[in-house]
């Protein structure tokens, strides 16, 4: 597919790596604006779970569970190659956007009778009409956002997120003292998905790029569906064994241990912003790389790694080693505090597994990512199955530590196959070693109560941070691109 000739473009062909300048700065502006909407979102859902109590909560994760579970209908992995597809060629992405908004549209309709079998399978059917407007703004909402991601043009969805987050917080806040049941606490979320489509709507379209109408054409359509299909399937499955637990727990067990895992994993799932915003950012750059200096992809999947292990290790050790203190800050269920010891143990390859699905899908390899998805569905699906009839919620806490180990080990070996070799060891071992001197210092302190806590997290973190400078964890291309990055008033292409 060939790329708009303008100059901007034209600029990026000849200088390759002042896109990686732009996506180092998208990025830290991403994370740091995530930060704090996580941080308001995960207030949010610490309020709601408290209003709801563990039954109903657990209730409403079932539901969000199977909205996600419905989800990959009405995707069928369109949305990853609109992204890609869409880097590649941003003149067309607002023909994409109404060829993939309007198959979506008819998908939606289907997903209808599946999502409410499942819902009246797990006796909680009133819930349907506001979980299937979640579904269907949800996705919209992600499309339209994924347009800005194909752009490289991050600051308006910056602007965008702390506002839909306070929307959630504002209507938990007031349905918890109104003393408000599930379907409220859905409708909660349905409403800042509206509130993002409507902005992403305006300012897509005062960027000429979006106008809006039903539009089916199957001469792009049927080649983008062919490879989007592996794109599709390896969703279904990502999206299976990562929610699957939850259905097979509260088939076993009662809706209180589903809502004691849940909240403990809330925590857990709100640190994905992390390795998920940084992938959407080095997603399209890996991309465009693969055509124009396909030399640069693995150097810059290596980066990745490393840089995801950096945040991911620290907040292991850390959540592993202060799990009872973490549980009582966010006023959690009692209940959760181990699944939330368990869970931490999860965080690093969670991380760390980004690395070959971005990697995999961007060098146009999606049918061989979803055979990694498989084995993360099978190794998932199988270990919640033995485990949870007999340690209920524990055993869910394991099957996701077990599964993202499993996922890391074999997105390895298949991108050496498919690429060459990713060097772990030589990424990693300066931020495991600088995470195993924090992990001493926290194993000797034990903070009791709420500033104590907040005093050791401030050193631990700072006890991690010198240890990486003194092990000078960024080589001489790092530290460059961070002075750079860091500079103000110097623009790259």
């Amino acid at each position: 597919m060939t790329v708009v000739d303008d100059s901007a473009t034209a600029a990026a062909q000849q200088r390759p790596a002042g896109m990686g300048m732009r996506a180092l700065r998208n990025t830290g502006m991403l994370l740091l604006t995530r930060v704090v909407s996580r941080i308001l979102a995960l207030i949010a859902v610490i309020t709601i779970g408290n209003a709801l109590g563990d039954t109903a909560f657990g209730q409403m994760q079932t539901a969000v569970t199977y909205v996600g579970l419905v989800g990959t209908v009405t995707d069928l992995g369109l949305s990853a190659l609109y992204v890609r597809e869409g880097a590649r060629n941003v003149a067309s992405l607002g023909r994409f956007w109404n060829n993939v908004a309007s198959l979506k549209l008819m998908l939606s309709v289907l997903s209808i009778p599946p999502l409410f079998a499942l819902l009246w399978v797990a006796g909680i059917q009133p819930l349907l009409l506001p979980a299937f407007a979640l579904s269907l703004l949800s996705g919209y909402q992600l499309l339209l956002r994924n347009s800005l991601y194909a752009m490289q043009q991050l600051g308006f969805e910056i602007i965008e997120i702390v506002p839909e987050t306070l929307i959630v917080l504002g209507m938990a806040i007031a349905g918890a003292k109104l003393h408000m049941g599930a379907a409220y606490f859905l409708w909660t979320y349905t409403a800042s998905y509206f509130f993002a489509c409507a902005y992403f709507s305006i300012v897509l379209w005062r960027k000429g790029v979006l106008q809006p109408r039903f539009r089916i054409e199957m001469p792009l359509l049927r080649p983008w569906v062919r490879a989007a299909v592996p794109l599709g399937i390896t969703f279904v499955i990502t999206t299976v064994y990562f929610k699957i637990d939850v259905p097979i727990l509260q088939r076993f067990r009662p809706y209180s241990e589903v809502g004691a895992y849940t909240f403990a994993y809330k925590p857990f799932e709100a640190l994905l912003f992390i390795p998920f915003s940084l992938r959407g950012v080095v997603f399209p750059l890996l991309s465009v790389y693969h055509r124009r200096a396909p030399d640069r992809v693995l150097p810059l999947s290596e980066k990745f790694f490393k840089a995801l292990v950096l945040l991911g290790w620290p907040i292991t050790v850390g959540v592993f080693m202060l799990a009872p203190q973490f549980n009582s800050l966010l006023q959690l269920f009692p209940t959760s505090e181990p699944a939330l010891r368990i869970l931490a143990l999860a965080i690093v390859f969670m991380f760390a597994d980004n690395t070959f699905a971005a990697t995999l899908n961007a060098i146009d390899k999606q049918n061989v990512f979803a055979l990694v998805a498989l084995v993360g569905l099978v190794v998932n699906v199988g270990v919640n199955l033995v485990v949870i009839p007999r340690y209920g919620y524990i055993g869910a806490s394991w099957a996701v530590v077990v599964t993202e180990a499993a996922l890391v080990i074999v997105g390895w070996f298949v991108l050496r196959a498919q690429l060459g070799t990713l060097r772990v060891v030589h990424a990693a071992w300066k931020a495991v070693a600088a995470g195993a001197v924090m992990g001493v210092f926290l194993y000797f302190v034990q903070p009791q109560g709420r500033l104590a806590l907040f005093g050791v997290v401030a050193g631990a973190a700072a006890i991690y941070f010198a240890a990486l400078a003194l092990l000078r964890v960024a080589d001489a291309e790092e530290r460059a691109l961070i002075r750079s990055a860091l500079r103000p008033g110097r623009r790259t292409s």
